[in-house]
C-alpha cells in the first residue's frame, strides 16, 4: 500500500467508526443500521443501479475539483457549475430540435463559461477564488430558479419547473425503470482522458507544475495566468457535463434548487488525493452512501444525516493528515 492511500484508509476507519459512535448514541444498533446501508445500495440490480446513477454527478464534479486543484485554484463552485451546465442543457433541449450530442455540449459551455468569470476574476484582479466560486454558486443557483419560473417553465405554467426533456434529448437508459444511464460510460471515460492529460501531456505538466508553484514556474517561462484558465475552463466544463448528464439521463427536467453533488466533490476529490482515476473508487463509495442511506432510515430508523456525518470525517481526516505528519501544506 502506497503512502498516498494511508490518508484515505484512515479516513474511512474512523468515518466508519464515528457513524457507528453516533447510530448508538441515537439508541440503534450500528450493526443493523450498517447491514440496512449496504442492502440498500447493493441489495438487488436495481439498488446497484441506483447506486452508480447518484454516482455519475459525482465522477464529474469530483474530476473537476481534482482539475482545478492540481492547478492551484480551489475551486469550491463545482455546484454553479454544474447548475450552469443544468440549466445550458435544459434551453437546448426544451427550446431547440437538437439531440442530447448537442444538449452535452451545451453543458460543458455554460459550466466552462460560468468557471471562467472566477478565474478571470483571479488572474486579472486576484479575487480569491474561494470566495468568488462561492458566491457565483448562490447566483447560479438564482438565475436557475428564475428561469424555470420564467423563460423555461414548463408549458403548462402548473409548477417551477421546465417541460420534461423529449426523447432526443434524453441519454439512452442502461436499466429499465431506473435512474442508471449512459452518462456512466462518458463518465469513466472522462476520468481516463483526464488522468492520460495530466500525467503524459505537456499542457498537463505545466498545469501541475503551476498549481505546485506558480513563482517558480514564471521563473521557467511558464504563463501561470494562461494555464490557470485553461484549467479553470477545463474544470468548469467537466462539472457542466455533469449537470447535463444528471438532467439528460436522470431527472428528465430541470427544477427549484440544488444538487449538493458539488460540495460533495470536494470530499470525492479530496479522498482521492486528486487523481482522476482514484475519483471513479470514491465516487462508487460516496454513491453507494447517498443510495444506501435512505434505506438505513426506512429499516433501522437512522437519519440519512447520518451519512452527511461520515462525508465530514472524511474530509477533516485528509486535510488535517498532513498537518499531523509535520508537513507544511501552505
Amino acid at each position: 500500500m502506497t503512502k498516498r492511500a494511508w490518508p484515505s484508509l484512515l479516513a474511512i476507519v474512523l468515518a466508519t467508526a464515528f457513524c457507528a459512535l453516533f447510530v448508538a448514541l441515537a439508541g440503534q444498533n450500528p450493526l443493523s443500521a450498517g447491514a440496512a446501508l449496504v442492502q440498500g445500495a447493493t441489495g438487488s440490480r436495481e439498488r446497484w443501479a441506483e447506486s452508480l446513477a447518484k454516482t455519475i454527478p459525482l465522477i464529474f464534479t469530483g474530476l473537476s475539483v481534482a482539475i482545478a486543484f492540481r492547478g492551484g485554484f480551489f475551486n469550491v463552485g463545482a455546484e454553479g457549475q454544474f447548475l450552469l451546465g443544468a440549466l445550458s442543457a435544459t434551453a437546448v433541449a426544451t427550446r431547440t430540435d437538437f439531440g442530447w450530442p448537442v444538449v452535452l455540449l451545451a453543458g460543458a459551455l455554460g459550466g466552462g463559461l460560468w468557471a471562467l468569470v472566477a478565474g478571470i476574476l483571479k488572474t486579472r484582479r486576484g479575487a480569491p477564488e474561494i470566495i468568488t466560486t462561492i458566491m457565483l454558486n448562490y447566483i447560479a443557483l438564482r438565475v436557475v430558479e428564475f428561469a424555470v419560473q420564467g423563460p423555461l417553465q414548463e408549458r403548462a405554467k402548473s409548477q417551477p419547473q421546465s417541460d420534461l426533456f423529449p426523447m432526443r434529448a434524453q441519454l439512452p437508459a442502461l436499466m429499465a425503470d431506473t435512474n442508471l444511464h449512459a452518462g456512466l460510460f462518458l463518465a469513466i471515460f472522462c476520468a481516463a482522458m483526464l488522468w492520460f492529460f495530466l500525467n503524459r501531456s505537456e499542457r498537463g505538466f505545466l498545469i501541475r507544475a503551476v498549481g505546485a508553484n506558480a513563482l517558480a514556474a514564471r521563473a521557467m517561462g511558464v504563463k501561470a495566468e494562461s494555464q490557470t484558465l485553461f484549467a479553470v475552463a477545463l474544470c468548469g466544463a467537466l462539472a457542466g457535463i455533469g449537470g447535463a448528464c444528471e438532467i439528460a439521463g436522470a431527472t428528465k427536467q430541470l427544477g427549484i434548487g440544488g444538487f449538493g453533488y458539488g460540495y460533495t466533490a470536494i470530499a470525492v476529490a479530496l479522498l482521492a488525493g486528486l487523481n482522476p482515476l482514484r475519483v471513479l473508487v470514491v465516487s462508487l463509495l460516496f454513491g453507494m452512501l447517498n443510495a444506501g442511506g435512505g434505506a438505513m432510515e426506512r429499516s433501522a430508523n437512522v437519519p440519512t444525516a447520518t451519512v452527511n456525518i461520515v462525508i465530514g470525517v472524511l474530509v477533516f481526516v485528509v486535510a488535517v493528515w498532513p498537518r499531523l505528519q509535520g508537513k507544511n501544506v501552505g
